[in-house]
């Protein structure tokens, strides 16, 4: 991507939850009547361990997308500490596969005991925090770690991501779009006849504050350097927790400077 056609914040948290290229829509979890995201496929241990290889839809309902590149949406309960598959859905909601026909006789009362599935996994809930375009790695207000031995719930563990601020981040939100061009002494720049821009790399602490610099680059010493001066301003960088812990993702702030916006921002 080029640096000069981003106006705003590109926040790269690396998690290494899925090689997927997008973030994949979540099966559903549902405990004690609520409906949660589900960061994890237990379905998949499934097919692999009984070698399935039936289409769950027909084609005309099967449907296809980057961000469910599986095709399905599953959807499990928790009942008295053990796990059961109730439902799968295509990813438009318009076909729901039949249980009985993949499972037969283990489906009981609608459903089917997922006593394949052992795994440690992840589900959220709550106000999204952060967005990461990467398999199952969005971070959400509350967070919670079932740990399931064949279907079986062994132990849950409960993490509060409410701490986390100037939230919620999207891969390319402008969180703060116009503030940060305000905060450039653009009547210090020498008149700009063609475009620059600049880049750095930081890291914030848990106030929102610039705590440290990694990398700073750009078209040109000067705008690197009033980059600089403008990223010790800023008071709201990003702040996520996650698994109740203060993340400390590498954030990559994009300036962009051209004489439309000098002549828009520039003081008498």
């Amino acid at each position: 991507m080029k640096y000069y056609a981003i106006f705003a914040f590109i926040f790269l948290i690396n998690y290494s939850f899925s090689t997927y290229a997008t973030e994949q829509e979540p099966d559903r979890l549902i405990i004690k009547g609520d409906t949660i995201l589900l960061h994890a496929l237990p379905l998949e241990q499934w097919i692999d361990q009984s070698n399935y290889n039936k289409p769950f839809f027909p084609d005309s309902l099967r449907g296809f997308s980057t961000g469910c590149w599986r095709a399905y949406v599953a959807y499990w309960e928790i009942i008295d500490n053990r796990l059961y598959l109730t439902n799968i859905y295509n990813e438009s909601k318009s076909a729901k596969a039949d249980l009985n026909e993949m499972f037969g006789k283990k489906v009981k009362n609608g459903r089917v005991i997922a006593d394949w599935f052992s795994d440690t996994v992840i589900a959220f809930n709550g106000k999204l925090l952060t967005y990461d375009h990467h398999g199952f790695s969005s971070v959400f207000e509350h967070e919670y770690e079932y740990v399931f031995d064949k279907g079986i719930l062994k132990s849950t563990t409960y993490f509060d991501n409410s701490m986390s601020k100037n939230t919620p981040l999207f891969m390319g939100d402008a969180l703060l779009n116009g503030h940060i061009d305000t905060l450039i002494n653009w009547s210090a720049l020498p008149t700009i006849e063609e475009s620059g821009f600049a880049a750095i790399h930081v890291l914030a602490n848990e106030q929102g504050r610039l705590d440290s610099i990694i990398h700073v680059y750009g078209s040109s010493e000067i705008f690197k350097q009033e980059a600089l001066r403008v990223a010790k301003l800023i008071t709201k960088f990003p702040v996520i927790y996650r698994r109740g812990k203060l993340q400390t993702p590498d954030i990559r702030v994009d300036f962009l400077f051209t004489a439309k916006k000098q002549k828009k921002y520039q003081k008498d």
